[in-house]
């Protein structure tokens, strides 16, 4: 899902961080991913993995995200966290969380239903599940870059193709990376109305 309104890539606490480096791009390794962090105008900026401290901001980012679709309890949404940590994550803005991106396994180009759990652990298929900024957020870069550090790990982690449904008439902003839609596809009525599946191969 993402919301129309609206630098690869495991993600390094930010507390580890050199923070005398005063601007600029800082880069740090953590196994197979890499964590950006910009400095800007005195605050840090910087994609992060999800903990338990997260859903209160995650489901804030959500109400006001979407305004076609009915938002999932915070019990569906950390179901796609637990299957798979590494492919979620949040946007911070020194302290504040300003967007989030949950994303996992899915074996089949049928998307998933909102508002069920989901229990797949394996796939080669990686469904992105869910793209949302606050309001103040929007117009800055923070989806394009949730995105591509996405796209990076899915294909660091060997992951055939991304899938995802655009809502909310957001299908020319997936478009721009490369996600095709695929108009025969089955979506449950629950993504809204003109919601259209799309995908993004990894590999030829």
């Amino acid at each position: 899902m993402y919301n129309k309104a609206i630098k690869r890539v495991m993600i390094y606490p930010i507390s580890l961080l050199a923070l005398g480096a005063s601007a600029g791009l800082v880069h740090k390794c953590s196994g197979y991913r890499l964590a950006a962090v910009l400095f800007l105008r005195g605050r840090i900026m910087s994609i992060n993995l999800i903990t338990d401290n997260s859903w209160s901001d995650i489901l804030k980012i959500q109400e006001e995200a979407y305004l076609e679709i009915e938002p999932e309890d915070v019990d569906i949404l950390k179901s796609k966290w637990l299957l798979s940590p590494n492919t979620c994550a949040v946007y911070k803005e020194g302290d504040t969380i300003s967007a989030y991106l949950l994303a996992h396994p899915w074996p089949s180009e049928i998307p998933p239903k909102l508002h069920e759990i989901s229990h797949v652990t394996a796939s080669l298929n990686l469904y992105l599940h869910d793209l949302a900024l606050a309001k103040e957020s929007r117009g800055k870069g923070i989806a394009k870059k949730l995105v591509t550090n996405l796209v990076g790990i899915a294909k660091a982690q060997g992951f055939n193709k991304i899938l995802l449904v655009a809502v909310q008439n957001s299908s020319g902003f997936w478009g721009t990376f490369g996600f095709k839609n695929q108009p025969d596809a089955v979506i449950c009525p629950s993504y809204g109305h003109n919601a259209k599946l799309m995908i993004l191969k990894l590999k030829a």
